[in-house]
């Protein structure tokens, strides 16, 4: 029998990450598609990367929990200071690229009653992630455009800000997409590499 290819993840964040257990919602997309799949999350209601990163399980759990990808979720409703969001992203991704893993912008939304804030928070989380080589997953940038197509369904929780259970599920469906096209671009590579040998 195949052995199945295993994935680590571990999820930086606050309510945003935690609403509806959205890392399992993952973990199921994952096993979904035939993988062992391992989620740690780390998730405080309002905290932001900034207080992750002073934190020793944090840093502890980056350092030793032998992740592939970890996933950082920034304070959003209200949006985190861009300076700040930077200055705890490069502190945390030193972490990250110190255990050999790969750390993922989890680009979250606007608030319901706020949409015209979601271009800045797209255009930050994106800036931010160039700049420390992260892959993003671009489930702001795509929120808006899913409501539309699917205005029956509804992808806010009654507070305006968190998720549904479907936003939730939109969210990880994007989580595991970036996660999966970055596992088949290194799978791609290798086997350019081993055919280029000969």
């Amino acid at each position: 029998m195949k052995k199945k290819k295993t994935v680590s993840i571990l999820f930086i964040g606050n309510s945003h990450t935690y609403y509806n257990d959205m890392p399992a919602l993952v973990k199921r997309r994952a096993e979904d598609e035939g993988f062992e799949c391992r989620i740690t999350m780390i998730a405080h209601g309002g905290w932001s990367l900034e207080q992750h990163a002073k934190e020793p399980e944090v840093r502890f759990n980056i350092l030793y929990g032998n992740y592939d990808y970890v996933v950082l979720q920034e304070h959003s409703h209200p949006f985190s200071p861009e300076e700040k969001f930077s200055n705890a992203a490069h502190e945390l991704n030193a972490l990250i690229r110190e255990a050999g893993s790969i750390p993922i912008i989890f680009e979250t939304w606007a608030k319901k009653d706020e949409p015209k804030m979601q271009e800045y928070m797209n255009r930050v989380h994106q800036r931010i992630a160039m700049e420390i080589d992260a892959l993003v997953a671009p489930i702001g940038e795509n929120w808006q455009s899913y409501m539309r197509s699917w205005p029956d369904l509804e992808v806010y929780d009654p507070d305006g800000m968190h998720a549904s259970y479907s936003g939730s599920t939109f969210a990880a469906k994007y989580i595991w997409t970036t996660i999966d096209d970055d596992i088949r671009r290194k799978e791609n590579e290798e086997k350019y590499r081993k055919y280029t040998r000969y």
